[in-house]
């Protein structure tokens, strides 16, 4: 269980998210499992240190947000239903497993995004499963879809160009370093400081590692140290493009949230845990489109978001502290918004 400071707002708001999440994912499996009767076998299934988290998520969200617990069930009933209606009633489901934060499984490339799993037997006798990514997400908001770290990502996910992707990883790298520098010797002559190359503990004794608890200033350079990265990301990523528009458009699937193209994605977006709308898109949903071509987008003054028109679909990939902004150790994160 984490220690986590609720005094601190940004801390607060980001581990509740993660409780909620969780929660949500588990009540959606078992409602699923319910409406195809192995619930007795859905819940015995679940890991013992599984069923400890979902104990301690709850009573974290009885304490600090306790609406929740009405709230969420309510949310999870209805999404439910709508899988149901939209999905299910052509299978004859016999299991079904919550995947997605079970530790096992959660970095195996083989789920991918997948949060829950619905097994069933197809009409030629095979055992089949459904994949299931499922969301809960204030209204109008983007989805998000991958996190991954700065320093592996064009590597990773850009994998098919091969030696290039290499290569930009690299040019990547030494812009996240070089940049990371710049802003650590400006907001140590900011304070009044000698910058010695790193974040040491005069630092730590005197000021905060989070950037959403900095002074105007200094949070100015901090999103400045964002931008400059993100701008480089922006350029290495339309040489990509240049290089190969359709070996490019296919790369981008994974971070869209379909690392394989049977995931079927599920939305649920609410305001204030009031229900707006329930979401199922498939692969073919969004990407089946005449012409495998895409746009990147102008990056805003100071953002840290690369956006990625592709059809219907705003891709946006956002360079981000992984907590503490004192180290050169960033993510990005991808998440998408869809135009009906």
């Amino acid at each position: 269980m984490k220690n986590v400071d609720y005094s601190n707002q940004i801390t607060k708001e980001a581990i509740l998210n993660e409780f909620k999440g969780n929660l949500f994912e588990f009540l959606v499996a078992q409602g699923l499992a319910r409406k195809s009767a192995v619930e007795h076998q859905f819940l015995l299934d679940l890991p013992g240190d599984f069923k400890e988290r979902l104990g301690s998520y709850e009573e974290m969200i009885r304490t600090h947000e306790p609406r929740l617990l009405v709230k969420l069930p309510t949310l999870a009933g209805v999404t439910v239903q709508k899988i149901w209606e939209e999905i299910s009633t052509s299978y004859q489901f016999d299991q079904w497993h919550v995947i997605g934060k079970m530790v096992a499984t959660n970095d195996n490339d083989l789920w991918n995004e997948t949060d829950i799993v619905g097994t069933y037997l197809s009409e030629d006798g095979q055992r089949k499963q459904l994949a299931l990514s499922l969301k809960l997400t204030k209204d109008h908001s983007f989805v998000n879809t991958k996190s991954a770290g700065v320093k592996s990502f064009l590597a990773k996910y850009f994998s098919a160009f091969g030696s290039m992707s290499v290569r930009f990883q690299t040019e990547l790298n030494q812009e996240v370093d070089e940049s990371f520098l710049v802003m650590g010797h400006r907001l140590y002559t900011l304070a009044d400081l000698d910058w010695n190359g790193q974040f040491d503990q005069r630092w730590s004794q005197q000021f905060t590692e989070l950037p959403g608890e900095l002074p105007t200033e200094m949070r100015t350079i901090v999103h400045e140290n964002y931008y400059r990265v993100a701008l480089k990301l922006r350029t290495l990523l339309e040489e990509l493009q240049k290089e190969n528009s359709a070996l490019f458009f296919d790369s981008l699937y994974a971070l869209c949230g379909f690392g394989h193209a049977d995931i079927v994605q599920v939305n649920c977006f609410h305001q204030d845990y009031e229900l707006k709308t329930i979401s199922i898109k498939r692969f073919a949903d969004l990407f089946e489109i005449k012409e495998k071509k895409c746009s990147i987008l102008p990056i805003k003054d100071l953002s840290s978001s690369v956006e990625i028109q592709i059809g219907k679909v705003v891709l946006q990939v956002r360079v981000k502290p992984m907590n503490k902004f004192t180290t050169a150790a960033y993510k990005i994160n991808c998440s998408i918004k869809v135009k009906e």
